[in-house]
């Protein structure tokens, strides 16, 4: 009789699941999958890490892995197809980048029913060796020549599928649409963030000259190995989308600004000229997008509170970032500096 009451109350409690914003799907079950859709024999399957998606470590009787789920809702699977092809081109180039693998049924892309929605699967190569270093001049040097060696090789990318452009729209509006609620306490601050990112936006002509194409959306060394042979892989494109191609560079000056090591800037320069050629407007335009990726990186914080807390959008970080966009107007706007701001 016992039984019976408490088969009724599991049913009971089973059709009425609290909603869920994200889930963690279980690495022994997503081990299961993965046996039953590729053709491999997994061993071991382990959450790397939570992020924009949800990293796990899979290994097998042959070699190492990684599992990407993505979020639901994050990326629809034309988008993730749109990533996946770029990562087939490049790999087709000769660019050592984490590739996806083929399931026995010839897919890149396989999606689970989660309590929060569809998520969508991909098995990518494992990339060996450890992240590269930015202590070193040789390293920033291999940094430069591959980020010009993807940039070269995607230059006759296309796919049937598509990705928002990264431009202004995507660096710095919609951005300031998602800040705006969290700086409203701090209305003089946040009366500062509009009028900077109203004078970035201004600057919109000055870009129409620059190197367009395939952008990694997220370059540096926290996505690059480096093997014992000194050759490098590049893995997570999932910000990748068509954009100005300096966006990608002032990502690596963002790494060497906080590192403030003398000479790892221009070795990486040096190095990405001396396989792709880097035009002086190029260059000249590098510190406008490292303000932008600035801005885009608290958007992407601000959008994503939902999902990752509201502890990440602190008065702290805002002192920060603020901090970090007065010097910027300082050094690169003086005249507004002193006239708008």
């Amino acid at each position: 009789m016992r039984s019976h009451s408490l088969e009724r109350t599991t049913a009971s409690a089973t059709s009425d699941l609290f909603q869920v914003i994200r889930s963690i799907l279980s690495p022994r079950a997503l081990l299961a999958e993965v046996a039953q859709r590729y053709a491999l024999v997994p061993t071991t399957c382990r959450l790397l890490k939570r992020g924009l998606n949800d990293t796990y470590h899979l290994t097998t009787v042959d070699g190492q892995y990684i599992l990407r789920v993505y979020r639901a809702a994050w990326r629809s699977a034309s988008a993730i197809e749109y990533e996946l092809d770029l990562l087939c081109h490049l790999a087709s180039r000769g660019v050592s980048v984490a590739v996806p693998l083929r399931t026995k049924e010839n897919q890149l892309i396989w999606s689970v029913s989660a309590p929060e929605g569809m998520r969508h699967v991909v098995l990518f190569s494992y990339a060996h060796g450890t992240r590269v270093s930015w202590t070193s001049e040789d390293d920033a040097n291999l940094i430069g020549r591959v980020a010009a060696a993807i940039h070269t090789a995607s230059d006759d990318f296309v796919s049937e599928h598509s990705r928002p452009p990264i431009d202004l729209a995507y660096l710095i509006e919609a951005p300031l649409v998602a800040i705006r609620p969290f700086l409203a306490h701090r209305p003089d601050d946040l009366a500062f963030l509009e009028q900077f990112t109203g004078l970035l936006k201004a600057r919109g002509d000055d870009l129409c000259a620059l190197d367009w194409g395939l952008c990694h959306g997220d370059f540096g060394p926290k996505n690059i190995h480096v093997a014992p042979d000194r050759s490098l892989t590049v893995f997570d494109f999932d910000l990748c989308g068509p954009g100005w191609r300096a966006y990608d560079l002032a990502l690596i000056q963002w790494v060497a600004t906080d590192h403030r090591t003398d000479g790892l800037w221009e070795a990486f320069l040096r190095g990405y000229a001396s396989v792709r050629p880097l035009s002086a407007e190029d260059v000249n335009a590098i510190p406008f997008f490292h303000a932008a990726a600035h801005v885009a990186s608290l958007g992407l914080f601000a959008e994503n509170i939902g999902d990752w807390g509201s502890a990440d959008m602190s008065d702290w970080l805002f002192d920060r970032e603020l901090k970090f966009f007065r010097r910027w107007a300082g050094e690169h706007m003086p005249a507004a500096l002193g006239k708008d701001l």
